[in-house]
């Protein structure tokens, strides 16, 4: 009997010695593979981000290309169809400085409002006014400025074109349409054209 619980007393001894302690760690394999998957996350998520901004600088391009068609359509069409005469190279009124591209001069009848038989409204005299194209040149950028005088008094300049590309603009002889170039990297030789037409229509 006591030889007995002796041996079970170093059976269980050497038991204790071959049970190892519990390590936390990772091992080298664990470590190259979490290292390589990091790695190729990392390539995918910087290639995600280069296309973005990629993309970004290219929309961006093309939004401000396309800003400038509108906005000479916008007050190129209703310059030509309402000017009684149409003088290309002519400068008008508020001294802009710059290259005159052309002037447009009308005649405008105010807004009376309402006449009735009981209570008529005086048709005051039409106001003479002029709105002429100007190439502008401020730092580094060559602009197409509007500037709309009414009875020889500056009432309101726009700037139509904020950036102006090579070859610049050209107006037809007549004075109804207008050629523009503004610059675009996306396309192969670094701008973008665009021309706008007109009917006159007063005389």
């Amino acid at each position: 009997m006591i030889c007995l619980h002796v041996g079970e007393r170093a059976v269980k001894g050497r038991r204790t010695a071959l049970v190892a302690p519990d390590a936390d760690g990772f091992t080298l394999v664990e470590l190259l593979v979490a290292i390589t998957l990091l790695g190729i996350i990392m390539v995918a998520i910087g290639a995600m981000i280069t296309t973005a901004f990629r993309t970004t600088t290219i929309v961006s391009a093309r939004l401000e290309a396309s800003r400038a068609p509108k906005l000479v359509s916008t007050y190129w069409v209703p310059d030509v169809e309402g000017a009684k005469t149409i003088t290309p190279g002519a400068g008008g009124c508020g001294g802009t400085g710059g290259t005159p591209l052309v002037t447009f001069q009308w005649d405008k009848q105010p807004d009376v409002g309402m006449t009735t038989p009981t209570n008529p409204v005086p048709i005051p005299a039409a106001v003479s006014g002029t709105s002429t194209w100007t190439l502008v040149t401020r730092g580094t950028r060559t602009q197409v400025v509007r500037t709309e005088c009414a009875n020889g008094t500056v009432t309101r300049t726009a700037n139509v074109v904020p950036d102006v590309g090579a070859d610049s603009v050209q107006v037809s002889p007549d004075g109804t349409s207008i050629t523009v170039n503004v610059p675009d990297r996306n396309e192969p030789n670094k701008q973008f054209h665009f021309s706008v037409d007109g009917t006159q229509v007063a005389k």
